[in-house]
């Protein structure tokens, strides 16, 4: 199963997130080092990534993404990412996907 999107449902899909009146105001999107993802998904038993939004010490929506088994079960005994970059405060500035 793939979970490839084309672009234009990704637009589709972001922008209904970025202008609905009850998220206005949170993260747009959120960025990790690609080494980081690299070691998260090299993990021993790691089949898929899964994120959970999450609110940072900062009261800023977040994700948290952990690597899952074959099993669907949470990796939770090794590579926990987290800290992400949050836009806004740091934005791609030519994304189709910004609103």
């Amino acid at each position: 199963m793939s979970n490839i999107i084309s672009l234009s449902q990704a637009e589709t899909e972001t922008a209904a997130f970025q202008n609905a009146t009850e998220f206005q105001g949170l993260s747009k999107s959120t960025a990790f080092d690609k080494l980081d993802f690299i070691t998260l998904i090299a993990q021993p038993g790691c089949v898929k990534v899964r994120t959970y939004f999450a609110i940072d010490a900062n009261d800023i929506l977040t994700v948290v993404v952990v690597g899952v088994n074959s099993q669907g079960e949470d990796i939770t005994d090794g590579i926990i990412l987290g800290d992400a970059t949050p836009c806004p405060f740091v934005c791609p500035i030519n994304s189709p996907l910004m609103q």
